[in-house]
């Protein structure tokens, strides 16, 4: 019987700090630029800016046209207090939105102010997570790491670092993405309306929310494109580590010396990433999927007044429900696919006979370390700190969220069955 590792090595291998240059030299480091010596020239090794924006594409640029980009050099305050001003705008765009909904429960009224009111609360927390984000440098730090993970690789991949078609399609994609975000308030603007089952109202209040529905499309774009392209390239790093360790597993090289010992420094620093990643991006996957959910449940309830919708304004409810479902499944997918490759990683790992027959103790101890790091470190990101964000957990969702949309369907014929009205 296999005794757990965890009781045998109880701590995980330790890797080194690398040896910069104000380690080495300390205090002589700023003394020795005003020496007039000449320096050596530096490595031609790419920049924190070019790493970003081999990340980022288009999108490292637009972020700056946010007015939440906190993330430059400067001792100034001024970009953050504007940064602080748009979240309060936007949290009282909010509450503006609440305040105008109108009508009984179950009414088409209050399900459209509710379809629209709670994915409204989501555009402040993408206000929020993009300040934070800059203002921490996230997109900097993580860019650094992952450089660093693909120098451990056992073969150079150029093609797998592109992230050009992403960034096309995230381009293409906004374009829909904007006219559900703009369709609907820009109708009920020429109705003289914020919502269509709502009052009158002003036309400045009118104006002024569809100019921050242009601006609410333009943030949530860049933070779902921040979310989405993080999460591909962990994906992408866990998935072709999985075909070098797979690939290796093939060729029975795995019990040579340092080859193991190779790939369990590449997976330490991989979980390292996935879990300051998780830090950085937890605000947002665990809170946005909930209010998403909540306008699919009264966007499906919004269906049963078709008959008495306008038929181009029921066309533009049924177009924003596809987006909201999209939007959601864009930010969920790449989250489960990473679970998904982890998993795989086990797998590999559990399935292989040459390891259980090694001799070797360090082999051993390197081999149940990186299974137990797969394991026993919790990598996912859960929904309301309840609801992990996973394969299976998605599917219950998808199945369940929906249904109460037709639930609140048949209570309201129900109700209007036996005499009631809605």
């Amino acid at each position: 019987m296999l005794r757990s590792s965890l009781t045998e090595f109880p701590e995980f291998p330790e890797i080194k700090r690398r040896l910069s240059e104000q380690m080495l030299l300390g205090p002589y480091n700023k003394i020795i630029k005003y020496t007039s010596i000449p320096a050596m020239q530096p490595l031609l090794t790419p920049s924190i800016d070019e790493k970003v924006t081999e990340l980022l594409g288009p999108f490292h640029f637009l972020m700056k046209f946010t007015l939440l980009d906190c993330s430059m050099k400067t001792k100034r305050c001024l970009p953050r207090l504007i940064a602080v001003l748009i979240i309060i705008l936007l949290s009282a765009r909010v509450g503006i939105l609440m305040i105008l909904s109108k009508g009984n429960a179950l009414s088409f009224a209050w399900a459209e102010s509710n379809f629209f009111g709670f994915p409204a609360i989501f555009t402040q927390f993408c206000g929020i997570c993009l300040f934070n984000w800059t203002r921490t440098r996230f997109i900097e730090h993580f860019s650094e790491k992952l450089a660093q993970i693909r120098i451990l690789r056992s073969e150079p991949n150029q093609n797998m670092d592109n992230y050009q078609r992403v960034h096309a399609l995230a381009l293409i994609l906004s374009i829909p993405w904007f006219g559900a975000s703009t369709s609907w308030i820009l109708f009920n603007f020429f109705q003289g309306k914020i919502f269509h089952g709502g009052d009158d109202a002003d036309i400045i209040l009118r104006a002024l929310l569809v100019g921050s529905s242009v601006y609410i499309w333009f943030i949530s774009t860049i933070c779902l494109v921040y979310y989405f392209v993080v999460f591909d390239a962990l994906n992408r790093e866990v998935t072709y580590f999985n075909e070098e360790l797979e690939k290796a597993k093939k060729e029975r090289i795995l019990t040579t010396a340092g080859v193991l010992e190779t790939f369990d420094i590449r997976q330490y620093e991989i979980f390292n990433l996935i879990i300051f990643t998780n830090h950085a991006l937890s605000f947002f996957g665990s809170l946005v999927p909930l209010f998403l959910f909540y306008g699919l449940v009264n966007g499906v309830y919004l269906t049963t007044f078709i008959e008495t919708t306008p038929l181009i304004y029921f066309g533009i409810l049924g177009f924003n429900l596809a987006a909201i479902m999209f939007y959601n499944l864009t930010m969920l997918f790449p989250t489960c696919a990473l679970q998904e490759h982890l998993t795989a990683t086990n797998k590999v790992l559990i399935n292989n006979d040459e390891i259980g027959r090694c001799q070797d103790p360090i082999v051993y101890q390197t081999y149940r370390i990186m299974i137990d790091r797969v394991q026993k470190i919790d990598t996912k990101i859960h929904v309301v700190g309840a609801f992990p964000i996973t394969k299976a957990v998605l599917a219950a969702a998808m199945f369940v969220v929906p249904n109460l949309g037709f639930l609140l369907v048949i209570i309201k014929k129900v109700i209007v069955a036996n005499g009631g009205v809605v």
